[in-house]
């Protein structure tokens, strides 16, 4: 069940950072970001990161979700700084999602 849940963030999150990045052009900056806040992420929820390539995947879903979130309420992401904190508080969430779902 974790595998494939993982499996799954991975699919949407590459999808995503593609489209949010503007294309390929912009992926890099897209990345880094994800990068800094999976690992934020994990480091709140696990005291370390997860490793470079799950923590790109769980910053760029956590965007996904921050983004998403943060504008149900009325707030928008203007700046490097703001999107980083929408990407780290939508991969905690996230990763509280998951860590409920494998104890469940």
């Amino acid at each position: 069940m974790t595998l494939v849940l993982w499996i799954l963030i991975a699919v949407v999150s590459i999808l995503f950072a593609i489209r949010l990045a503007g294309g390929l052009i912009l992926l890099f900056p897209t990345l880094l970001l994800g990068g800094i806040a999976g690992w934020l992420a994990g480091k709140y929820m696990r005291g370390r990161g997860f490793g470079i390539i799950t923590n790109v995947l769980v910053g760029i879903a956590g965007a996904a979700i921050g983004a998403i979130l943060f504008g149900l309420v009325g707030l928008h992401a203007v700046g490097f700084i703001a999107n980083l904190v929408t990407a780290t508080v939508g991969s905690i969430i996230l990763l509280s999602v998951v860590r409920w779902l494998n104890t469940s």
